[in-house]
């Protein structure tokens, strides 16, 4: 029984992994796919038994050889061959990462990002200019289908950027029209432009039901231009009106596309006349004409766009979220729901950066992981996929863009979730030897811990850590030898929830 138990005990996953199911933590997960991997990876080594331990077994090395480490801060320890026995005394010299690997992939793309987005230490010029270049990047790489909402993602994040966080919903809707002209090709098809046009102009044109009505000229037989089209209809439809016949004044109407003339007409007759007309104009309109949804929307119903979306029956969606966000009724509850649904409808058929932008201009709030009832994670990523494909760089990179943007206009925006990744990423920069770009995300995210409530405990062992390791390689901190406050304040922070943790309270709030 005994022998059993230590078995289990051994194969016990390390402290990050096990926390998982404790509850200690929301971050607890994430940490543990980054820094122990797949569980399976905790498994210690076979164990040996005590004969084999004793058994003779030839050195591994009859002859000095090259010893190498890692140190702290992104240094390469190397000791030279030597014999010192012989009086060769062994070399030790450190090497930086950051130079060794300067030439490689990884380096460069980590440079290229001028992370971490800190207010007072960058100027947004910097992080458009950024936003601007994955905008055209996601163009030339990804799939053709995807690559204009990939691209409106990041130009939606510029937008921001340049108004400081602050923009409604008419901003988004000239955005969204100006990338359906620009790229609507990608998404949608040759309608794409008539779409548009009748979204904004709200003339009255003849509808194919003039086809019904001989606009041929009585004398000649010639078939009449619009314009004398348009005359005769109206002196058929006066000509009604001034022989009493209201009815077939309105139905006259209605047929020859005089909507104006009919539905002032139908005002003044009675309700169901006046609903007669309505349901005969949005029946006279095609089903993927954004003016169906703007009229669906107004009439307090959430539209069939945001339910039942496909390119095939609706084209492009960008015309449709446009007139929702330019057009906000008085139920803001119907408002957001009504976008929400829309991008969920996106997200089901695989237009992620669609239903991203649809959430973001609802905004929806950011959530965990874990929980994959969430719609935002980490933009342009879907948390549905396993952690190593969701948790890429650019998907970190673009909802850092996104907080950067929120807190220019309020400096005190966090979001929670975000913090974990945040710490991930300094990992990254760490394995790519850019120790004080990692030093300086551990720092934004120490004090952005001390700022919230929920108790990070994982995430503020590991920070804590991290920061140890790379502190003594500041200038600043070197110098004085002493912990900067707000390390101070982030060991006494741990303590705290350490110690109510262990007495089953609640953190403080």
């Amino acid at each position: 029984m005994d022998a059993r138990n230590e078995a289990e005990e051994v194969s016990e996953p390390g402290g990050l992994a096990s926390s998982k199911t404790s509850g200690l933590s929301s971050s607890t997960y994430e940490l543990s796919q980054y820094i122990n991997g797949e569980e399976q990876s905790n498994a210690p080594p076979p164990a040996h038994s005590e004969a084999e331990s004793k058994s003779v077994v030839p050195l591994k090395f009859c002859v000095p050889h090259v010893a190498l480490s890692f140190g702290p801060a992104g240094q390469l320890v190397r000791v030279t061959p030597a014999l010192p026995s012989h009086g060769e005394p062994a070399q030790v010299e450190l090497h930086s990462l950051e130079v060794i690997l300067s030439d490689t992939r990884e380096q460069n793309d980590m440079r290229g990002f001028p992370g971490p987005l800190a207010r007072e230490d960058l100027h947004k010029v910097d992080v458009i200019n950024f936003a601007l270049q994955m905008a055209d990047a996601c163009l030339k790489d990804e799939a053709t289908l995807k690559a204009s909402s990939a691209s409106l993602l990041w130009h939606l994040l510029v937008l921001l950027c340049r108004q400081n966080g602050r923009i409604v919903g008419s901003d988004i809707a000239e955005l969204l029209l100006r990338g359906s002209h620009s790229v609507g090709a990608c998404d949608g098809d040759g309608e794409q432009s008539s779409l548009v046009g009748s979204l904004i102009d709200l003339n009255e044109t003849p509808t194919s039901e003039t086809e019904s009505f001989n606009t041929s000229d009585l004398l000649t037989g010639n078939p009449l231009n619009n314009e004398e089209a348009s005359e005769q209809n109206i002196q058929n439809y006066t000509k009604l009106l001034l022989a009493g016949r209201k009815k077939e004044a309105l139905e006259s109407a209605m047929r020859s596309g005089l909507w104006g003339h009919a539905l002032f007409l139908a005002s003044k007759m009675d309700s169901r006349a006046y609903n007669t007309v309505l349901s005969r104009f949005t029946g006279s309109l095609s089903s993927r004409d954004p003016l169906q949804t703007l009229f669906q929307f107004l009439s307090g119903r959430i539209p069939a766009v945001a339910t039942s979306y496909s390119k095939e029956k609706w084209g492009d969606w960008r015309p449709h979220l446009a007139v929702m966000l330019s057009n906000e009724p008085g139920d803001s509850a119907m408002h957001y729901k009504s976008i929400v649904n829309l991008g969920d409808t996106l997200a089901s058929r695989g237009l992620l950066h669609a239903a991203h932008i649809c959430y973001l201009t609802a905004h929806t709030p950011f959530g965990w992981y874990t929980s994959k009832a969430q719609r935002l994670v980490l933009l342009s990523s879907s948390h549905s996929a396993s952690f190593a494909d969701f948790c890429h760089n650019s998907a970190i990179r673009c909802t850092e863009v996104f907080e950067y943007c929120q807190r220019l206009g309020n400096p005190s925006f966090i979001i929670p979730s975000f913090l974990v990744y945040k710490f991930l990423y300094a990992c990254r920069l760490l394995d790519c030897g850019l120790f004080s770009q990692a030093f300086h995300y551990c720092e934004l995210v120490a004090k952005a811990l001390l700022t919230i409530q929920e108790p990070h405990i994982i995430l503020l062992q590991e920070v804590i850590k991290m920061v140890d390791r790379l502190k003594h390689s500041e200038t600043q901190i070197s110098e004085t030898g002493a912990d900067p406050d707000w390390l101070s304040l982030l060991r006494q922070r741990l303590q705290d929830l350490q110690i109510l943790t262990q007495m089953n309270f609640p953190p403080l709030r």
